[in-house]
């Protein structure tokens, strides 16, 4: 045999080698006879090209193609093959269903019964689908709807038996609930009057930034004028630093001497005046007896009250006090209204 009919004959088994292995990857067997049936569907759920074919939970084939139908796009073609010493009847349904609980699918074969001639479906025969949930997958309707049946009347329970307890004045959960709905009522008024003032504030708002930006503005075109002031205010301190205050210093503390002196003889003063002022409160003192003594007073103001009238009666009455100089005797005249007398 020569060498290009072996590396011939290694090509065509290594070729057979890997489509036994290909199609045994897809789930295929290779050394049976299959049944190929087709089923429609409307929607896979994501269904893979390889998937298990199950009876009651038995893998009996593979799905084999998955492709849209040809004169209907709304509508999915699924192969599958299934062992032939399986026989599925013409009622069979296969339904998608999850195969486990990371998102795995497979086509599960429900049979109403065993079959035999006429009433077994042929290879390349169709089959009517359906796709079934996860819940409904694992529990069923029937059991799933008992499950919410309970599940429904327990809760009921715990509602109202949660509704009873906040119901109560002195139920602490309840009061707390009833504490929020108060709070949230307050917030939800005061941000409503944030809101109102902020709308009647939106020009003075506006207008306070136009006058930011403006004072902003300003200031840069100032920049170099208060780079000038800067400049100039070190330049006073540095010269400032340079003065002599020594002398200063001295001159200061000359007058800070004679400030010294100077308080000190108000303080003295201050003192006197003090001690004489508690003189005339404790009644030392003619100027005590004349502001302590009331009879005192009193005396004075009608001296001066006396004198005030005699005063007005010369004034009035001159010839009343001249007769006094003279020797022959005036007669005596009573005024009218005479003040001294009235």
């Amino acid at each position: 045999m020569s060498r290009e009919v072996k590396i011939g004959l290694f090509a065509v088994i290594a070729l057979t080698i890997a489509y036994l292995g290909y199609n045994f990857l897809r789930g295929k067997d290779l050394f049976s006879s299959n049944n190929l049936f087709y089923i429609e569907y409307t929607n896979v759920d994501q269904l893979q090209n390889g998937a298990p074919v199950l009876v009651n939970g038995l893998s009996v084939g593979s799905v084999k193609e998955i492709y849209l139908k040809p004169d209907d796009y709304n509508l999915i073609m699924v192969e599958i093959e299934v062992r032939g010493d399986v026989n599925v009847p013409k009622t069979t349904l296969a339904e998608i269903v999850p195969t486990g609980l990371m998102g795995g699918k497979g086509i599960q074969l429900i049979f109403n019964g065993t079959c035999s001639g006429p009433d077994c479906a042929l290879s390349g025969e169709y089959l009517k689908g359906a796709v079934k949930g996860l819940l409904d997958s694992y529990v069923g309707v029937k059991k799933l709807q008992e499950y919410t049946d309970v599940v429904q009347v327990g809760l009921g329970k715990v509602v109202d038996s949660l509704s009873t307890q906040l119901g109560k004045e002195d139920n602490e959960v309840g009061n707390s609930m009833r504490d929020l709905q108060a709070t949230l009522k307050n917030l939800k008024y005061t941000t409503g009057q944030l809101n109102s003032m902020l709308a009647g504030s939106k020009n003075d708002i506006a207008m306070t930034m136009s006058n930011m930006t403006a004072i902003s503005e300003n200031l840069k075109q100032q920049n170099a004028q208060i780079n000038t002031i800067l400049a100039n205010t070190a330049s006073f301190t540095g010269q400032l630093k340079s003065v002599n205050l020594a002398k200063t210093t001295d001159g200061a503390n000359q007058a800070i001497a004679s400030l010294e002196t100077t308080l000190a003889t108000a303080d003295k003063a201050m003192k006197d005046l003090s001690g004489l002022v508690n003189k005339v409160n404790n009644g030392s003192g003619t100027m005590s007896l004349l502001m302590n003594n009331p009879d005192l007073y009193n005396k004075l103001s009608s001296t001066s009250a006396n004198l005030d009238y005699l005063l007005q009666d010369v004034r009035l009455n001159p010839k009343r006090y001249t007769r006094i100089l003279k020797r022959k005797q005036i007669p005596y005249v009573k005024p009218e209204n005479d003040p001294a007398h009235n």
